[in-house]
């Protein structure tokens, strides 16, 4: 079992939870409520993150074969866009979000994650597994930061026009 393994699983478990899948680059993040972790899809147009909570199994070995990843949804699917996003903030660590409907969430995306992935039998593997995704936390990254910068610039308020300021003066000296 290694991080290809694990990456082909996630991949066909986003697959499963959301119809336009193809329309999205994916990574892996561990969520800030433990043993909770997340295949996270996002795209820059429309502007979306989609989050998929999931647990990751090994099964065992069957016939000859090597030990199969799976991942299964463990919660509901989230779906963050301008239309609902409330707060988006980056943590230093990671990254917390909340919706105007009051779903909250923090994840981290790492370059190599560390994976305790559980066995067929609820127990959890002592060797945890490395799934390296370099490039996708890097552009991850850089789209949360593209994210953040829109939002910030919905919240900009224009300054005022010199012919108002000119007013204000004269009215205050008045």
């Amino acid at each position: 079992m290694n991080g290809n393994d694990v990456t082909r699983a996630l991949d066909e478990l986003f697959e499963t939870q959301v119809i336009n899948h193809g329309d999205y680059s994916v990574v892996y993040a561990e969520s800030c409520t433990p043993g909770t972790a997340l295949v996270i899809g996002y795209r820059h147009t429309p502007l979306e993150l989609v989050l998929v909570p999931v647990e990751l199994t090994h099964l065992p070995h069957s016939g000859g074969d090597a030990p199969r990843v799976t991942a299964r949804a463990s919660g509901p699917v989230s779906s963050i866009d301008l239309s609902n996003v409330a707060t988006l903030a980056d943590t230093g660590t990671g990254y917390r979000v909340e919706t105007v409907t009051g779903f909250r969430t923090g994840f981290e995306v790492e370059d190599t994650a560390h994976i305790s992935v559980g066995t067929a039998a609820d127990e959890f593997s002592d060797d945890p597994v490395m799934l390296q995704q370099d490039q996708e936390a890097e552009d991850f990254h850089e789209f949360m930061s593209h994210f953040m910068d829109v939002l910030d610039g919905f919240y900009q308020v224009p300054e005022a026009p010199e012919f108002l300021e000119d007013a204000s003066a004269h009215s205050l000296a008045a």
